[in-house]
């Protein structure tokens, strides 16, 4: 884990490592019943969920105890793993699926997490939720950007950013008028495990 994300100019410590490690462990667990990842090779849970999901700290810079949403988590991919490398963020993980909020719960309280909530119910219910704050960044790996465009808007602070986890290059009519394109670059995981585009796109405002 240390010397994979090392590769890419990310700093993973021990002790995180010793996270990601007891993650990886619980997460084949809870596989062998809940169906959360279609890969169970140990090299590829970690470049393909771990590594793959810290690529958006490479990408854009995530603001100091900002407040950060994972929207379609499923085994919380990219929340927590950003959240250990990052312990100072708030993360809120929304998943439609009960079973797998189980395991996230699970997960936080095996790894000791501190200020992650979980959301069971889609993006259009999270959205009419009584909100206490204003989400600051993001992150969508495994939703379509134009299904939860306008959700995103509205949720999001006046400077808020999305960071979205693609197989290509984004396309101006997908980001359509309610946001504009900050960055996207393309990542190369270890092992020869493919290509990642990240593209960020900041809110526009009124």
């Amino acid at each position: 884990m240390i010397s994979s994300a090392s590769a890419l100019g990310l700093t993973v410590g021990e002790t995180q490592a010793q996270q990601f490690i007891r993650y990886l462990h619980h997460l084949l667990e809870w596989n062998k019943t809940i169906n959360l990842t279609a890969i169970i090779k140990p090299q590829e849970i970690i470049v393909k969920h771990f590594i793959d999901s810290l690529l958006a700290l490479i990408a854009t810079r995530f603001p100091q105890d900002g407040v950060v949403l994972d929207v379609g988590t499923g085994g919380g991919f990219p929340g927590i793993p950003l959240k250990i490398v990052r312990p100072d963020i708030q993360l809120v993980l929304v998943e439609p699926v009960r079973k797998k909020c189980s395991f996230l719960h699970s997960v936080i309280g095996l790894l000791k997490l501190q200020n992650v909530s979980t959301f069971n119910g889609t993006i259009e219910q999270y959205v009419k939720q009584p909100l206490n704050h204003a989400i600051d960044t993001a992150v969508v790996r495994a939703l379509k950007f134009l299904d939860i465009n306008k959700h995103l808007h509205e949720l999001l602070a006046s400077n808020g950013k999305v960071v979205l986890y693609r197989t290509e290059p984004l396309n101006t009519q997908e980001i359509g008028v309610n946001f504009r394109l900050v960055s996207e670059s393309i990542h190369t995981l270890p092992y020869g495990y493919g290509e990642r585009v990240v593209s960020v796109i900041q809110k526009n405002n009124p």
